[in-house]
């Protein structure tokens, strides 16, 4: 299944379906919450805080995006008034300090 996939799947737990992967892609893409509807949005929005960053970091580089834009992507859920994670912060300070893209924040 890919990251995408599981990070909706995870996010439409107390939901159903109503964000797809295809959701989860775009938003990555182009840095900012670009779901199908604006409820899928706002289903997606606090994932930074309930998904590991190695799957986000995983559904990134499967569906081809940077990490400059999966940060946009992240500022703009903060912007939104969405927690802060601890957890991607490092995990991206990780990543912009040197690994190489291809490895995950845990390796």
């Amino acid at each position: 299944m890919s990251g995408a996939s599981l990070i909706a799947n995870h996010m439409n737990v107390p939901y159903g379906r109503i964000v797809s992967a295809s959701d989860v892609a775009a938003s990555f893409r182009n840095g900012c919450l670009s779901a199908s509807s604006h409820t899928a949005n706002g289903i997606l929005a606090p994932f930074f805080n309930e998904i590991e960053p190695s799957l986000i970091w995983r559904c990134a580089r499967e569906v081809n995006a940077s990490l400059e834009m999966v940060n946009r992507l992240y500022a703009h859920t903060l912007r939104l008034g969405f927690m802060p994670s601890p957890a991607w912060e490092a995990a991206a300070a990780q990543l912009q300090a040197g690994i190489d893209g291809h490895a995950s924040p845990d390796s």
